[in-house]
């Protein structure tokens, strides 16, 4: 293979670090069976190939969105692939993508200590014991700690379902920036 080729794919592979080795390789091997059918079916040389593939800061950045976006469940390897987007993504990526994924992740870390502050609370009155520290609050107006408990866990559904929406938001808007970068498959 040209070296001009080969060495846009290495570029690529570096921008692609945050993946597992194996989805790289695999990526890789997509760019260079692209590569080599453009060289051979349509007899374009190495500089038409690359002004047709692009950048490879946007092809791998096209790349890493779709791993992204490949299912909707969090995930610490998702997250290490959201950074390396976000370091791709641009100015536009610059406000949106942190306030999304850290939002989506401070409501849904909340969403689960909300029913526990209420449960704590609740099971402090039952028990008889008090609980200072622990206080449910909306506007002016504080639950007496029995009524904490189902207000708690349907703050908390509602948190964890904003956190959700977030989260899906941020992977629509990754998806639609994926795509506007990718220029093949």
């Amino acid at each position: 293979m040209d070296p001009i080729l080969t060495e846009y794919l290495n570029s690529v592979d570096r921008y692609l670090k945050p993946l597992p080795a194996c989805e790289r390789a695999d990526i890789i091997k997509e760019i260079q069976s692209e590569m080599l059918e453009l060289s051979g079916a349509q007899n374009l040389s190495s500089s038409q190939i690359l002004e047709r593939l692009g950048e490879p800061k946007a092809l791998a950045q096209a790349y890493l969105g779709d791993a992204i976006t490949a299912t909707e469940r969090f995930s610490w390897k998702k997250c290490r692939a959201l950074i390396a987007f976000y370091s791709l993504a641009g100015f536009g990526g610059l406000f949106v993508l942190p306030f999304l994924s850290v939002l989506s992740i401070t409501l849904m870390v909340t969403a689960v200590i909300a029913p526990l502050a209420g449960l704590t609370k609740f099971a402090g009155a039952v028990l008889g014991f008090e609980t200072p520290y622990v206080v449910l609050q909306i506007g002016s107006y504080s639950p007496s700690p029995i009524a904490a408990l189902p207000i708690s866990l349907i703050m908390g559904l509602l948190l964890f379902l904003a956190g959700k929406g977030m989260w899906n938001a941020m992977l629509q808007y990754i998806h639609f920036v994926g795509k506007t970068h990718k220029t093949i498959v």
